[in-house]
């Protein structure tokens, strides 16, 4: 990654809570500065114009390092509040405040904003007068026309910072409205391969063993009604997710026989937790295709569900080839991206998609999805 896209990346993480920051110090250390530096100077100048100084002699000795040095306390303010809260508060409540997509998030911001604004402030002026002797910050601060001015500027910021949210918050929705789209368009070269084959298996198996044919006619059948209920709308349960988990996996059973072992276990309590639709079953094609197939004597398709704290975890594993062995198609990695794509569009980076290798042998794909709303 070059630097301009870890700084890029960096700024983006800026704007979400999150308890491990993956960004490199040195790259969060100059963002900060950037601030420092860009608020000093702005209101610097913005000071020496009302007073006529701006650019004079006056104005660099004292002005505008005064103005640099409570920029600079305000930004250390912003950095221990954010990150002192970020690091002792709930997961649960990190998570809830990601997940807002309202007024909530703009009030949240701008109250934490002002408090930590008017500490910096506060502190920055008792700087400047232990530095320059200046002894005005106790009057400055007894004004009410200094307060009024430094709520007027914190409103115009609040105002700034809400339209920059709710446009961000617009475009994630569109993101959301096209990956979902692009979901739709994979599905939909995917679905005439697999209803072929399947055809095809149930014509070859009319002549010698009917029965069977018929039992493969029914798992379709049950297929087809599950996944066509899905494709209609934006959201699944996870039961409807797993019923359809278990007709597809039916229909593989037919096929490869006693090579494909399966087991699903979902909680009741999480049967009615709400999801995209389609989130799992590329997972288990894949492990099934890539892990399983090859190996002469097949092996175990496990999905489970469960709850560690505030979030649902789910896995997909299998005992076959693992990580290492070669693939045997392209496309494997355009379904993961896809997912994971979907995950961050709905939950934020608090939701997300690993590939494990599995105790034992084999792969193991976990997925973790924030639960704010439930209650410990």
């Amino acid at each position: 990654m070059s630097f301009t896209e870890e700084f890029t990346q960096a700024l983006r993480n800026q704007r979400v809570l999150m308890k491990h920051r993956p960004d490199r110090l040195r790259i969060r250390l100059l963002i900060y500065f950037i601030w420092f530096v860009f608020f000093g100077l702005f209101f610097a100048t913005i000071h020496g114009l009302q007073n006529g100084r701006l650019g004079s002699g006056f104005w660099w000795a004292k002005e505008l390092p005064g103005h640099l040095l409570v920029s600079a306390c305000v930004t250390v303010c912003f950095f221990f509040v954010f990150r002192g809260f970020e690091r002792f508060a709930p997961q649960r409540w990190l998570d809830a405040i990601v997940r807002w997509r309202d007024w909530r998030a703009g009030f949240f911001y701008s109250m934490l904003s002002i408090f930590c604004s008017a500490v910096g402030v506060v502190i920055g002026l008792a700087a400047v007068d232990r530095v320059w002797l200046t002894q005005g910050w106790n009057k400055a601060l007894s004004q009410p026309g200094f307060w009024g001015e430094f709520l007027g500027i914190s409103a115009v910021i609040s105002v700034i910072v809400g339209l920059r949210y709710r446009a961000r918050w617009k475009q994630e929705a569109l993101q959301a409205r096209i990956t979902e789209a692009q979901l739709r368009l994979l599905q939909g070269q995917i679905e005439p391969h697999f209803l072929f084959n399947t055809l095809a298996n149930v014509q070859s198996l009319i002549d010698f063993d009917p029965d069977r044919a018929k039992l493969m006619l029914e798992r379709f059948t049950d297929y087809l009604r599950a996944s066509l209920g899905q494709l209609r709308g934006d959201s699944t349960t996870l039961a409807q997710e797993f019923a359809l988990l278990e007709a597809y996996l039916g229909l593989m059973q037919l096929r490869m026989g006693e090579r494909l072992r399966v087991s699903l276990s979902l909680p009741a309590e999480l049967a009615g937790f709400e999801l995209p639709p389609l989130l799992l079953q590329p997972l288990v094609e894949n492990a099934i295709h890539h892990g399983l197939e090859p190996k002469i004597g097949g092996g175990e398709i496990t999905v489970s569900a469960r709850r560690e704290g505030q979030q649902l975890c789910i896995d997909v594993g299998d005992d076959g080839q693992g990580l290492d062995a070669p693939k045997r198609r392209g496309g494997n990695g355009l379904a993961l991206d896809n997912i994971r794509a979907r995950l961050t569009a709905r939950w934020g980076p608090a939701a997300m998609l690993e590939l494990l290798p599995r105790e034992g042998g084999g792969t193991r794909s976990h997925i973790k999805i924030p639960l704010p709303l439930l209650k410990p």
